[in-house]
């Protein structure tokens, strides 16, 4: 029976954040994590070299040896397992899990806010502030993105929250109060 990408990326993951704790190495290997993830999506003709069929084997170890060259043991061990086990594909995936995890421990939250204009680092501040206070964490990452069509306001979304505080979304709602 294959497994999953979503059941992959949780085995893995788990495993790989259950060893980062028992091994007082969990921040290091976040950094670590996340530095590789950014290669990979910088570069996706990356994950096509190690996973096509038309790429010869010695070639692709090859590949493999160079990324792990100056890799912590951990992340050498994850890239040479998840790519003999043919799990290369799904590196990001099991690296987004030990985020999640790493998140869920540090009581941190990944949220996305959207508004008409840019935010100043002081508003920024304010919002990942009330937005902690919020959902119950002790620190929130705000991914901010910039959309005139939202008019103004703002629209916050996270795994479990959306606030959708947007003038676009209040002018539709008073439209359809107008249409009953």
């Amino acid at each position: 029976m294959k497994l999953s990408r979503e059941m992959v990326a949780h085995r893995y993951g788990k495993a790989l954040f259950d060893l980062a704790g028992e091994q007082d190495i969990r921040q290091s290997l976040l950094e670590e994590l996340t530095e590789l993830k950014k290669i990979f999506e910088e570069q996706p003709e990356l994950n096509v070299f190690l996973t096509s069929k038309q790429i010869s084997y010695l070639d692709k170890v090859k590949m493999v040896k160079l990324l792990t060259k100056t890799a912590s043991q951990t992340v050498t061990n994850l890239l040479n397992m998840t790519f003999d086990y043919g799990r290369i594909c799904n590196l990001d995936a099991i690296i987004d899990e030990y985020i999640r995890l790493n998140d869920e421990f540090e009581k941190t939250v990944r949220a996305s806010v959207v508004t008409a204009i840019k935010l100043e680092d002081a508003q920024k501040e304010r919002l990942a502030s009330s937005f902690a206070g919020v959902v119950g964490a002790k620190k929130v990452y705000l991914d901010e993105r910039i959309d005139p069509e939202i008019i103004g306001g703002v629209v916050l979304k996270s795994n479990s929250y959306i606030y959708d505080g947007s003038i676009k979304t209040k002018i539709a709602h008073i439209k359809r109060l107008l249409l009953k």
